[in-house]
């Protein structure tokens, strides 16, 4: 599913690979990007990239290096970035102020959350965030 151009559709393997992704960089927040293959109406690609925040247990930021060789690897590859992520360990899939400090309002992207706070049943919620407004829930859709 789409609201405009935002992607809140995942596909399983996608899905899955994405929690374990976060599980395995417990107690830390996990972070990276989301991106579809061409002619996938789904995402369907997952990329972690470093935490490289001061605090990671608390926040995140992007590690530049790793930024930069993803973003470089999708464009080779022709996949489309669709949307970033990041964990919460120990808290619920909501935006905290520092998740609305550290993204740019980007209406074509969507913004994911995964909660670990009850580790056996993970809480994935995408959102998107427009100009001037706050995060807005998305469906999010298994494809």
């Amino acid at each position: 599913m789409t609201s405009g151009n935002v992607f809140s559709t995942i596909n399983q393997m996608a899905y899955t690979n994405l929690i374990d992704i976060c599980r395995q960089r417990y107690p830390q927040e996990a972070c990276g990007v989301l991106a579809r293959s061409e002619g996938s109406q789904a995402i369907d690609i997952v990329i972690p990239i470093a935490n490289g925040h001061a605090n990671p247990i608390r926040s995140f930021s992007f590690d530049p290096e790793q930024w930069t060789a993803a973003f470089f690897s999708m464009q080779k590859n022709r996949h489309q970035l669709v949307g970033f992520f990041h964990s919460h360990p120990a808290s619920e899939p909501h935006p905290s102020l520092r998740d609305t400090d550290g993204f740019l309002p980007q209406s074509e992207l969507s913004y994911w959350i995964v909660s670990l706070l009850d580790w056996n049943h993970p809480i994935v919620q995408p959102y998107l965030r427009s100009e001037g407004r706050p995060f807005a829930p998305l469906p999010l859709v298994l494809a």
